[in-house]
């Protein structure tokens, strides 16, 4: 718990941080403010670029599964407990995200959007942003993901008997990291490009896990997926 609020401060800080700077760089210099809207076609819009990304999604889970505990004995139930371990409902998941952003002429952006992903019977709906730094100031970019997930009707377990008690919904907060790349081309002189990533993401339970009004469902406690993402780049 220490280690996840101890790396998703630092997410969220470094994200502020850097926008602050892309702020100061826009507004700060200058004075663009007093100089109306030549300014701000000089030294402001034109240095960034916004888009909208479609992409298809697929999942593979790494989640650990609790486990369930069954007692064993004879005729007067005396015996140890036998322990196996809860089987995935979601192994795989295949769904969309819409992400609106921009970049920074330069090393890095900004985008939020939504996602949907669907893996046996459960649902998971997202809102999504992230942060990408652009290293070497090309088209390749390392991808700082935040956001939270509504897991719908996901097949829970409660109380140390572990008897199946239907289905629940429940949220997680959001980190992870990736490794993109955008492939550009033009149409009509218009850019466009192919996006294409792989993102490690953990979503953590623990608002609800340390929550003393009910007691805790017998899913995970974190949730953990490899996700790989592709789709087209479309200008604004």
């Amino acid at each position: 718990m220490k280690r996840f609020n101890k790396m998703y401060r630092a997410a969220v800080c470094g994200s502020l941080l850097v926008f602050a700077a892309a702020a100061q760089a826009q507004y700060g210099e200058g004075g663009a403010a007093a100089g109306g809207g030549a300014a701000m076609g000089s030294s402001g819009s034109n240095e960034f670029k916004s888009y909208v990304d479609i992409m298809y999604s697929y999942e593979q889970s790494e989640t650990e599964q609790p486990y369930r505990t069954e007692g064993e004995g004879g005729m007067l139930g005396l015996g140890g407990e036998t322990a196996t371990r809860i089987e995935d409902p979601i192994e795989t998941a295949e769904g969309a995200q819409v992400l609106a952003g921009f970049r920074r002429k330069g090393w890095y952006g900004f985008e939020f959007g939504l996602g949907y992903t669907r893996g046996g019977d459960v649902d998971k709906q997202s809102l999504l942003f992230n942060t990408l730094i652009y290293p070497f100031e090309s088209d390749l970019y390392l991808k700082l993901a935040s956001g939270v997930t509504r897991y719908v009707e996901y097949p829970i377990e409660r109380g140390e008997g572990a008897i199946p008690d239907g289905d629940d919904d429940f949220i997680t907060v959001n980190y992870g990291l990736g490794l993109g790349y955008v492939f550009p081309f033009e149409v009509s002189e218009k850019p466009f490009g192919v996006r294409l990533e792989a993102v490690y993401l953990v979503g953590d339970r623990f608002l609800e896990r340390e929550s003393d009004f009910e007691e805790d469902i017998r899913a995970p406690g974190t949730l953990k997926d490899i996700q790989l993402n592709i789709g087209l780049r479309f200008p604004l």
